[in-house]
């Protein structure tokens, strides 16, 4: 279990993020709900051990490496598709082989071979969830990953994050029709 206490953080004189309190179970699907600067991003990026809050506590996050995030503008390696899903698949001493399989999943295999910084922010979008998964981690962080998809896109990533086995924490404006545990609103800060 992940847990929150008291946390705060703060970035010169502003109150980025204040949240009394937060328990995340293994295994969970949490969605995170809050307007723009409520501190959605600054949340998931304390859970990735990117930021150290000002005050407050968090306990039992997963030990580097096995807890992912993947920004709102994901960033992709020079090469394909395919080669940004096998890098991570190598990473993780897994076959590269099931790059394609990982891409197949999330409608991304027709522009697999495509070179990455061609793609579209949608495209771009599913091949970094499919590099993210392929690490397995225990707990990956998503901020906003239903941003630039299309309908198609949306659709494979509900798919993926119904059958995902670590804990999930999805931080969005809106999540409605996303398959979650439960979710909570941040308070406005």
């Amino acid at each position: 279990m992940i847990r929150l206490r008291d946390l705060e953080m703060r970035f010169g004189d502003v109150l980025a993020l204040a949240l009394p309190s937060l328990d995340i179970e293994a295994g969970e699907r949490l969605g995170v709900r809050g307007h723009n600067g409520s501190g959605k991003s600054t949340l998931l990026r304390i859970l990735a051990g990117l930021l150290v809050p000002t005050r407050g506590t968090v306990e039992g996050v997963p030990r580097p490496g096995r807890a992912v995030l993947l920004h709102q503008r994901p960033y992709l390696f020079r090469g394909t598709a395919r080669d940004n899903v096998a890098y991570a698949l190598r990473l993780a001493r897994r076959p590269a082989a099931e790059a394609g399989a990982l891409l197949e999943r999330l409608g991304a295999a027709p522009f697999a071979d495509r070179v990455a910084r061609e793609l579209s922010g949608g495209e771009r979008r599913r091949v970094a969830i499919g590099r993210a998964l392929a690490v397995r981690p225990a707990l990956l962080l998503l901020d906003e990953p239903f941003a630039a998809l299309d309908a198609p896109g949306s659709e494979a990533l509900r798919s993926v994050i119904a059958e995902f086995e670590g804990t999930l924490v999805i931080a969005a404006p809106d999540l409605e029709g996303v398959p979650l545990t439960r979710s909570v609103d941040l308070p406005g800060t």
